[in-house]
């Protein structure tokens, strides 16, 4: 006897929030143990482990920053209570709340308000 099974497509990661912080904090902690290796070992006679050491110092420090400037800042939604229609206004790191009217739960995903199920 068969059984019908479903194969269903298991969601693969995505490169969220959490992944490019994890990227952007390992990336500028390579560039600036290079930056530091190079500085210490060729800086000590010449000149050359300078000109190239301390950019990457420099870059290991910055880059972090400059990759997670759009994970630093919070939109503002505000959009009406899927149960009873009242407007809410919270910020999109908002997961998940309770309606102040209604109390009922609601979940927030891609910026608009859900009843959950």
């Amino acid at each position: 006897m068969e059984t019908n099974t479903s194969k269903t497509a298991k969601p693969g990661r995505s490169f969220d929030s959490a992944y490019g912080f994890s990227f952007a904090i390992a990336l500028g902690l390579i560039l600036f143990i290079a930056g530091l290796i190079i500085t210490l070992t060729l800086g000590e006679g010449t000149s050359i482990g300078l000109i190239f050491g301390i950019p990457l110092l420099v870059a290991g420090l910055v880059v972090p920053l400059f990759m997670m400037r759009g994970g630093l800042k919070h939109n503002i939604i505000s959009a009406a209570c899927p149960y009873c229609g009242t407007a809410i206004k919270t910020s999109d790191a908002t997961i998940r709340l309770n309606c102040p009217a209604c109390s009922r739960k609601i979940v927030v995903r891609e910026m608009q308000f859900e009843q959950v199920d």
